[in-house]
C-alpha cells in the first residue's frame, strides 16, 4: 500500500474530526493512525519509492518543471527524503523563475508559514504576486488578505548557469566522474556542485591531465599535497578526488568557511593567501576564484571543524 504525504496528513485531520464526534471509538482512531504512520514510513522508505525519485530528480536536472516542483515538495515534507527547506528552495527557485506558479506559491507559502526557514511576509507577498500574474487564483485570493505594499530587497532566487556536466557535452568519462563526486563530496560535508566546478576548472574532466608543474589528475594534486592528504595513487579517479575533496575540506575549515579564500588557497597555496590576507593579487588566480564562484554560486560553505590533515 502506497499513501503520500499529503493524502496522510488529510486523512489524520479527518479522523481528528472524527475523534471530536463521541460515538467514534478511540481505541479504533489509536489502532488506525498507528497503521496509517505505518504505512507512511514504508512508503516514505521503500525502493519503489527511491527509484520513482531518482526519476524526478533526473527530469529535474533535464530542467522539467514538473520534476522540479515535485523535487522540491519532497524536500520540503521530508516526503521520502530527507527533510531541507534550503534545497526545496533550491528546487522551487529553478521552476518559478521560469514561470511555475506552483513553485511560485509554494515559495510564498515556505515564507509565510516559516516552513523551516524565518517568516518573510514580504517575500511572500512578492511570489504570491508573482504565481498571481502567471494567472493563479488562489493567490489573487491570498494578495486580498496581505499588505500587498510590502516591499524587501532581499534575492531569494539566484538564477545559476547550468553546469558543464548537466548538459549532454558531458560524455560517458564525465559522467563517471560526477558519480564519483556525488558518492565521495557528502562524506566531507562537501556539495558535490562546487567539487564538480572545480574540476571543470583544473583538469575539464580529464583525468589524465598534467601540468607543467607537475599537478596531476582531475583536482592536479601536485605530489606534496597528495600525500598530505593520504593519496597513493594521484591517477586512480577515486583517490585523487577524495584527496582533492579533502584537501578542499580542509581549507574550507581553515578559512572558516570562505569559498573564495578557499579556492584562492587551492590554487595558489595557503601562504600566499596567509601573505596577502585573502585573494593573492594574481590575475590567474582572481580569474579561477571568479569562474568556480560563478558555477557555484554561493560564497559561504559549511565545513567540518574537527577535520585533520592525513601525512604519509
Amino acid at each position: 500500500m502506497t499513501i503520500s504525504f499529503a493524502n496522510t496528513i488529510n486523512t489524520i485531520d479527518s479522523m481528528i474530526s472524527l475523534l471530536c464526534d463521541h460515538r467514534f471509538p478511540v481505541i479504533f482512531f489509536m489502532a488506525f493512525s498507528a497503521l496509517l504512520l505505518s504505512s507512511l514510513s514504508f512508503a516514505q522508505t521503500s525502493p519503489s519509492m527511491s527509484s520513482e525519485l531518482d526519476k524526478i530528480l533526473h527530469l529535474a536536472q533535464q530542467g522539467d518543471l514538473k520534476s522540479q516542483v515535485e523535487l522540491a515538495t519532497a524536500y520540503e515534507h521530508g516526503e521520502g527524503i530527507t527533510k531541507d527547506p534550503q534545497k526545496a528552495i533550491q528546487w522551487y527557485c529553478k521552476a518559478a523563475v521560469k514561470g511555475s506558479s506552483d513553485a511560485q506559491t509554494n515559495l510564498a507559502w515556505m515564507f509565510l508559514n516559516a516552513r523551516g526557514i524565518d517568516k518573510d511576509e514580504a517575500l511572500a507577498v512578492r511570489w504570491f504576486k508573482a504565481a498571481a500574474k502567471s494567472g493563479d487564483k488562489y493567490s489573487q485570493q491570498m494578495l486580498s488578505r496581505l499588505d500587498e505594499n510590502l516591499q524587501t530587497q532581499k534575492t531569494v532566487c539566484i538564477v545559476l548557469p547550468t553546469p558543464y556536466w548537466e548538459t549532454k557535452k558531458c560524455s560517458k568519462s564525465c559522467r563517471k566522474v560526477v558519480k564519483i563526486v556525488t558518492e565521495i563530496a557528502p562524506g566531507y560535508n562537501i556539495e558535490p556542485r562546487l567539487v564538480l566546478a572545480l574540476i571543470q576548472q583544473e583538469s575539464n574532466f580529464k583525468s589524465k591531465a598534467l601540468s607543467h608543474k607537475g599537478a596531476m589528475g582531475l583536482m592536479q594534486l601536485i605530489p606534496e599535497t597528495a600525500k598530505r592528504f593520504g593519496v597513493k595513487n594521484a591517477w586512480d579517479e577515486k583517490q585523487n578526488i577524495t584527496g582533492g575533496t579533502r584537501y578542499l575540506a580542509w581549507l574550507l575549515k581553515e578559512y572558516q568557511g570562505n569559498v573564495a579564500f578557499a579556492l584562492a588557497g587551492y590554487n595558489a597555496g595557503e601562504n600566499a593567501v596567509a601573505r596577502y590576507h585573502g585573494i593573492p593579487p594574481y590575475k590567474e588566480t582572481q580569474n579561477y576564484v571568479k569562474r568556480i564562484m560563478k558555477v557555484y554560486g554561493k560564497t559561504h560553505h559549511p565545513y567540518e571543524k574537527h577535520l585533520t590533515m592525513i601525512t604519509r
